[in-house]
């Protein structure tokens, strides 16, 4: 942001934490005349030769503010709060097999039981017409119940294992996102560097630094969804199309604000891209632009 001194027409660059801080008051450090910063504030410098950056008019009605960037999320508790309980004396939980040998090494200890039950028979004109002998099926049910458990952790084993491509894929993803609604979660934002589309591109020599450029760009979201921001990778190279730099930007190195990488790219959207790099030298006279998936 620029701002001018409306005495001396001196032009001064601004910082956001700057214009809060004074309220909009600033004293020129040239002719030393108090001004509001407000009135000639613009985002850019309009084209060379100018006198007067152009006066914003005050307006009494207050902005409506309509489209929310982003609201605070409450802050989650510790997972685990307090001191960890104290291990002296615990009792280390056994391996399967210990467990085993420590019940045969045991048995035939205490109370021992005969070998051999003798069967009782009960005489015949006592227990009267013979009968079919009950069916228990519990055993069944058990055999059941443990395979279906199985069933079900073999499956979660698998998802967990392939759940980035299930996360992923278009026919996985919206019953996912159904069934994470109705049980109140929230999965990881999508990514496809393929539907993002550059739409203008343009470098220049930087304007406050000696040897230095400036690479300014727009990308376009084609995605039906949100997805994460990606890395842009800038390739400088010569007539010869060979690479002289490369430099890769992560989303908090081109986006200012964290909560715009927190909300994510949405579908159709349009994000501005500036970065500030060295100048490699004369040789350098094409650039080419690149979208990678941020992990």
């Amino acid at each position: 942001m620029y701002t001018q001194c409306l005495r001396c027409q001196t032009v001064y660059r601004l910082q956001a934490a700057s214009l809060a801080r004074a309220r909009g008051q600033f004293r020129c450090g040239h002719c030393g005349q108090v001004f509001d910063g407000l009135d000639r504030l613009v985002d850019q410098l309009p084209e060379t030769p100018f006198q007067e950056l152009p006066e914003v008019e005050a307006s009494d009605t207050p902005v409506v503010l309509a489209l929310p960037a982003m609201r605070p999320a409450p802050r989650q508790p510790a997972l685990f709060e307090g001191d960890a309980a104290p291990t002296d004396g615990r009792r280390e939980p056994r391996l399967p097999g210990e467990w085993i040998a420590h019940d045969r090494a045991h048995r035939g200890r205490g109370v021992s039981a005969p070998d051999k039950v003798p069967e009782m028979r009960i005489p015949a004109h006592i227990a009267g017409p013979s009968r079919k002998p009950v069916s228990h099926r519990s055993g069944n049910g058990r055999w059941w119940f443990g395979s279906f458990i199985l069933a079900l952790t073999l499956g979660g084993q698998i998802g967990y294992a392939e759940r980035e491509r299930l996360l992923e894929d278009d026919r996985v993803r919206p019953l996912l996102d159904r069934a994470c609604e109705q049980l109140n979660c929230k999965l990881p934002m999508r990514t496809a560097v393929d539907e993002i589309r550059l739409v203008s591109r343009e470098v220049r020599p930087h304007p406050d630094a000696p040897k230095a450029l400036m690479i300014s760009a727009s990308m376009v979201n084609d995605a039906g969804f949100t997805q994460r921001f990606p890395i842009v990778e800038v390739t400088l190279s010569d007539l010869g199309e060979r690479a002289i730099a490369t430099r890769r930007f992560q989303p908090q190195e081109y986006l200012a604000e964290a909560e715009s990488i927190a909300r994510g790219f949405p579908a159709g959207a349009t994000a501005p891209l500036v970065f500030e790099v060295n100048d490699p030298g004369q040789e350098a006279v094409a650039f080419e632009f690149r979208f990678l998936p941020t992990p």
